[in-house]
């Protein structure tokens, strides 16, 4: 049998060659499925990442907006302005006083209207929850505006309203206060009809103020106690559920008719007296000096009183 030489000894057969061309591509197979898993898991977090922040961000500016909301008795003659809140399912509506100037002289208060609601972009084709705002509130809070996206890829978004006698979640809220001053009209024209009815002014006034029951729901023109706020993000394998609730801080419709000015603090047992923690800078007792020299006086001539007869009793 013939010897190979040390050389030939040396080289690899084909055989040995393709089964290491084997070994380094399946190495290499393995090597790029686990790096393409790695960064596709590193994308779905950071999409959940994003989606969990847009979510913190909208829910908390919807909880902040909503927990400021408030209605209004208070109108002109023309009735130019109306405060709502017009609850649904899928939209609300409603006047608050969160707004912030951001240009200066601008024709603004904290005062203004927001709407919450879900739409398509024209130009992506996905759904989104827009928010528009309305600096002025007016006769018509439901038309103009600037809009804003708050968060992309929204599946469904949903509100529930909490009525506080009914101990229970309601679909809709609904309360515009646009008639105001007919209502007190009207209560004024009880009044005065009871009145001249009876002879008793008292007996009108009680009249017009009755209620037939004691309740807070939207016919009351009462804002509700709560509001529950679901939102739903749609990724390209599951969907994300984000759910908060927020406490509105003025249920009452604001009647700023019966407020009373404060007057000047005034101690009638003690007219003299400081208002409490204060002290006035010119704060003295009226004739001071007068008493004190009266005093002295006094004391002179009782003095001078007991010396003149012992002057006489010397004589």
């Amino acid at each position: 049998m013939p010897r190979l030489s040390p050389i030939k000894r040396l080289a690899f057969t084909l055989v040995e060659i393709l089964v290491a061309v084997a070994l380094l591509a399946m190495l290499g197979l393995i090597l790029a499925t686990s790096t393409a898993a790695l960064m596709g898991s590193i994308k779905d977090t950071r999409i959940t990442q994003d989606l969990y922040h847009v979510a913190r961000v909208a829910l908390t500016r919807m909880e902040r907006e909503i927990s400021m909301a408030y209605l209004s008795k208070h109108q002109g003659e023309k009735r130019a302005t109306k405060t709502v809140f017009l609850g649904k399912t899928n939209s609300l509506t409603f006047v608050y006083m969160g707004h912030r100037r951001m240009v200066r002289g601008s024709d603004e208060s904290d005062e203004g209207v927001v709407e919450y609601k879900v739409e398509r972009d024209s130009k992506s084709g996905k759904n989104v929850l827009i928010r528009r705002e309305k600096t002025v509130i007016d006769d018509q809070p439901y038309k103009g505006g600037r809009k804003q996206i708050m968060a992309w890829d929204v599946k469904k978004l949903t509100f529930a309203y909490w009525d506080m006698d009914k101990e229970a979640w309601q679909s809709d809220w609904k309360v515009e206060i646009d008639n105001a001053l007919e209502e007190e009209r009207k209560k004024a024209a009880l009044a005065t009809g009871v009145a001249a009815a009876t002879g008793n002014t008292a007996l009108g006034k009680a009249v017009a103020s009755i209620k037939k029951e004691d309740t807070h729901g939207p016919n009351d023109q009462w804002l509700p106690a709560r509001v529950r706020i679901t939102l739903i993000l749609q990724t390209d394998d599951r969907e994300l559920t984000f759910e908060t609730q927020t406490r509105v801080r003025i249920m009452q419709p604001l009647d700023l008719g019966g407020v009373q000015v404060p007057v000047a603090f005034q101690n009638t047992l003690n007219p003299y007296a400081a208002m409490p923690a204060q002290t006035p800078a010119d704060f003295a007792l009226p004739n001071a000096q007068g008493q004190g020299g009266g005093q002295g006086q006094g004391g002179g001539q009782g003095q001078g009183g007991a010396a003149k007869p012992a002057a006489g009793g010397g004589r």
